[in-house]
């Protein structure tokens, strides 16, 4: 982003007075951010901490990714600061030398296939979005910016961070491969890319050999580290989370050990070292907001709400997990929430499941083909794109990095993976459709047709997936 920068007028150090925080990791990476955004923004100071908050991807709409105060930057907002880097960018778009043009760049495949987007002298998406958050919490005067990297660390766009308050790795696993790396070293080495000199470091307990990597790369910055484990998880005990499942009391630890940090070094407080989790930060962990994770949604909250019957009980259990440990810890989670609001009248359980391109669909399926064991097993698998609507995408959804020439070859090849990892299972009740609004048409109509049960609606395997469906159900910005 070096020339974007210059084009604009900032420089790294100018974004030293953020006091940011930056967090990388595979799991709950976001998860931990937003509840270090809702602790220091609840925190009992003289005046609330305005705080700043960049994370990928949206759900609904792209302005979910930059919030003020842990809300979506407005319409207004997001058009005003996306024109001061448009038109700055055009007014210096001469300064471009096309990457074709360079001779320091080796990877003459790469620098070919950059020069024909659309606009070339501009940078790609995600670094776009990185310099235009940046820009609004400068603009905004923001107490505090807490970054979400977006895919690994050293050479993500969030790294132009030179000089962050402290750093924070959740839990790694194999994720993004073709770009990190096959090993969870390699993708150790890449997330661990965002530790800065003499800057602390909170990191949750990895497998070993990823741990050994992070503990030579803090090392070899001279950073501070600090380790959270698993058995802390007593520490919040008595103590009211906003974000269901175990898996968030561990991304809660982490940002309790952020927000103690960023705190101390920034205003001087001396935590009770008696006090693992300060009285002052339960206000934030309780009030956390963070849909499309572990979220559940009537329908009657929906635009279809008017459309169904007012008994009729039909229930969203949205949950973007992506990984084999993610859709492990959602299993869980969904049998638990499933089995508590489990009616008299009887249930009937659709699974809704995509995974974007270069995931092992097959494998991520078998954690949840393993529910079919248990009572909360599926009447219906529902396989679809993450095309939005009948027509295609709705426009802060569209996505050009997934191709759609083989969108149903894809979906009916995970049919057929489900039917073998669940011998007996009725392939009548198995269906492939091309877009999620067919699959919510699909699942309304299951619903009238089941009178007297209630269902319950497991849409997972993807936050694109998550997102569209909630822009389908009606749902504004999350």
């Amino acid at each position: 982003m070096k020339h974007t920068n210059d084009a604009f007028d900032h420089q790294p150090h100018d974004f030293d007075h953020l006091q940011v925080i930056h967090v990388a990791g595979t799991k709950g990476k976001g998860s931990t951010s937003a509840l270090t955004q809702s602790i220091l923004h609840h925190y009992p100071l003289d005046r609330p901490l305005r705080t700043g908050l960049f994370t990928s991807p949206h759900l609904v709409a792209v302005r979910e990714r930059i919030r003020i105060n842990g809300k979506p930057i407005s319409e207004e907002m997001f058009a005003k600061y996306s024109e001061d880097i448009w038109t700055r960018l055009e007014d210096t778009k001469d300064q471009y030398i096309p990457l074709g043009q360079d001779s320091t760049t080796a990877d003459h495949t790469k620098m070919a296939l950059q020069d024909q987007r659309a606009h070339p002298d501009k940078p790609v998406y995600f670094r776009y979005l990185t310099l235009l958050a940046l820009h609004a919490f400068v603009q905004e005067k923001v107490d505090v910016a807490i970054l979400e990297v977006g895919v690994g660390g050293e050479y993500d766009s969030t790294n132009i961070i030179e000089n962050p308050v402290v750093c924070g790795i959740t839990a790694l696993g194999l994720d993004h491969v073709n770009v990190l790396g096959n090993t969870i070293s390699e993708i150790a080495w890449h997330k661990s890319g965002i530790i800065k000199q003499n800057r602390p470091v909170i990191c949750f307990e990895q497998p070993p050999e990823a741990m050994e990597v992070i503990k030579q790369r803090a090392k070899d910055k001279n950073a501070p580290l600090e380790i959270i484990y698993p058995s802390q998880v007593a520490d919040l005990k008595g103590i009211d989370i906003g974000l269901a499942g175990i898996h968030q009391c561990y991304n809660a630890l982490t940002a309790v050990a952020l927000s103690k940090k960023w705190l101390e070094e920034c205003y001087g407080l001396d935590f009770d070292r008696r006090s693992s989790v300060p009285e002052g930060f339960h206000e934030g962990l309780k009030k956390v907001i963070w849909p499309g994770r572990g979220q559940m949604l009537a329908i009657g909250d929906t635009k279809y709400a008017s459309k169904m019957p007012n008994n009729k009980d039909i229930t969203w259990y949205l949950d973007g997990a992506h990984t084999m440990e993610s859709l492990g810890v959602c299993t869980e989670w969904f049998k638990d929430v499933a089995m508590k609001n489990d009616s008299s009248n009887g249930v009937s359980r659709i699974l809704i499941f995509n995974c974007t391109n270069g995931r092992d669909g097959p494998l991520l399926l078998g954690n949840l083909s393993r529910l079919q064991k248990a009572s909360n097993a599926f009447d219906h698998v529902v396989f679809t794109s993450n095309v939005t609507y009948h027509e295609g995408y709705a426009t802060d959804n569209t996505n050009n990095a997934i191709p759609t020439t083989d969108t149903l070859s894809t979906q009916k090849a995970l049919a057929d993976t489900w039917c073998a990892q669940v011998p007996g299972f009725d392939k009548k009740n198995t269906h492939v459709v091309a877009s999620i609004e067919e699959a919510v048409d699909w699942t309304l109509d299951h619903s009238l047709h089941s009178p007297h049960k209630s269902i319950q609606v497991l849409t997972t395997g993807s936050l694109i997936l998550v997102g569209n469906t909630l822009t389908v159900l009606g749902m504004p910005p999350q």
